[in-house]
C-alpha cells in the first residue's frame, strides 16, 4: 500500500477542514458560531491557498515553473468565475443549507480522488522537461530560518514590494463597487467587476507564457505599472467605457501579484528554502493587505470621496515597482 505524501496529506486535511467549516455555516444560530465556523475553514483555506500551490507545484516544475504555476493559480480565477454564480443559484433555488451541502459533496468528490492519486511524491529521478539543476551548495545545507530570511536584503525587497502592491490592489477591489456605483450603477458596477476578473484570467496566463524566459521582477514591475496606468485612467475619467477600461488595465495584475513572488524566490533562493520563503511572504503580504480595505475607508471618510484614496493607492503600487527592481547582490546565504 502506498504511503501518503506530506502533500496529499496536507491537501486531505485541507479539504476536510473546509468542508466542516462550510457544514458548519448550515447550522449556526448566533454570531459567535460564524466566527468559529470561520476558524475552523482558516487553515483548510491556506492548506490550498497560493502558499500551498506554489510548493505543490515546485515538486515537479523547474524551468517552466512559471507556466505551470500560472495554470494552477488560475483554476482559482476560473473557480470563483463559475463556482459563485452556480453556488448562487444553487442557495435561491434550494436553499442554503442544501446548497451548501450539495457544495461540500461536490469540492470532496473532486479534490479527495486528485490528491490521492494525482499528488504523488516526485521520485529522486524524475524531472520536468529542461530542469536545472540544483546548485551544489544546497547539497548537505539546512534551509535558513524565517529570521535569516528576514535578514536578506534582497527577501527584503520581494516582500515589501509584493506587500505594497497588494495592500493597494486588495484595497481597491474591496472599495471597487462603491467607488463605481454611483457612474455604472450596481448592475454596471457588477459588470466591471466581472470584467477585472476575466483581465486577471487573462493577465496571468500571459504572464505565465513569457515568465520562464524573461527576468521575473523586471516582469513585476511591468505588471504594477500596468495596474498603475489602470488607476491614472480610473481617476482621469468618469466616462463609462473609461471606467471599464481602467478595471481591465487593472484587472491586468490582479492574478500575477500572487503568483510573481514565488517565482522570483525560485530564481533567487535555493530550493531548500523554497517553501518557507513563499509561505512567509504569503503571511506577511496577507497581514499587511488585510489592512487596506479598513485605511481606505477611514480615508474615504475623511476626504468624502474615493479619490484620494485611489490616489494612495497609485502611489503604493509605483513604490512597490520600483522596489522590486531593487536585489542587493550577496545576499543570500551559501552554505
Amino acid at each position: 500500500m502506498r504511503t501518503l505524501s506530506r502533500i496529499t496529506c496536507a491537501v486531505l486535511a485541507g479539504t476536510a477542514l473546509m468542508g466542516l467549516g462550510v457544514l458548519g455555516l448550515t447550522v449556526i444560530d448566533q454570531p459567535w458560531q460564524l466566527y468559529l465556523a470561520f476558524a475552523v475553514m482558516i487553515p483548510g483555506w491556506a492548506a490550498m491557498g497560493g502558499a500551498a500551490i506554489n510548493t505543490i507545484i515546485a515538486q515537479w516544475f523547474n524551468r517552466r515553473r512559471g507556466l505551470a504555476a500560472s495554470l494552477a493559480l488560475n483554476g482559482a480565477t476560473c473557480g470563483g468565475l463559475l463556482f459563485a454564480p452556480a453556488f448562487a443559484w444553487a442557495i435561491d433555488s434550494l436553499g442554503f443549507a442544501t446548497a451548501s451541502l450539495a457544495a461540500v459533496a461536490v469540492v470532496l468528490a473532486t479534490l479527495c480522488p486528485l490528491a490521492l492519486f494525482a499528488l504523488r511524491p516526485r521520485r529522486p529521478d524524475e524531472h520536468d522537461a529542461g530542469d536545472e539543476t540544483i546548485p551544489a551548495h544546497e547539497n548537505g545545507s539546512a534551509p535558513m530560518s524565517r529570521a535569516e530570511l528576514l535578514h536578506q536584503p534582497r527577501y527584503l525587497t520581494l516582500v515589501g514590494a509584493f506587500s505594497l502592491g497588494l495592500l493597494a490592489q486588495i484595497s481597491f477591489i474591496a472599495h471597487q463597487v462603491a467607488y463605481l456605483e454611483p457612474t455604472l450603477g450596481l448592475k454596471g458596477a457588477g459588470w466591471a467587476v466581472g470584467v477585472t476578473s476575466v483581465s486577471a484570467l487573462i493577465g496571468r496566463l500571459a504572464i505565465g507564457l513569457i515568465i520562464d524566459r524573461v527576468d521575473r521582477r523586471l516582469a513585476s514591475a511591468l505588471v504594477l505599472c500596468v495596474q498603475v496606468a489602470g488607476m491614472v485612467v480610473l481617476l482621469a475619467t468618469s466616462s463609462i467605457a473609461g471606467l471599464y477600461l481602467g478595471c481591465i488595465l487593472f484587472g491586468f495584475g490582479v492574478g500575477n501579484l500572487i503568483t510573481l513572488p514565488g517565482l522570483i524566490v525560485q530564481q533567487e533562493f535555493p530550493r531548500r528554502d523554497f517553501a518557507r520563503a513563499v509561505s512567509l511572504n504569503v503571511a506577511i503580504n496577507q497581514l499587511v493587505a488585510a489592512l487596506g480595505p479598513y485605511i481606505l475607508g477611514v480615508l474615504h471618510d475623511l476626504s468624502g470621496n474615493y479619490r484620494s484614496s485611489l490616489m494612495v493607492c497609485l502611489v503604493l503600487q509605483a513604490v512597490a515597482a520600483i522596489l522590486v527592481l531593487f536585489r542587493p547582490r550577496g545576499s543570500v546565504r551559501d552554505a
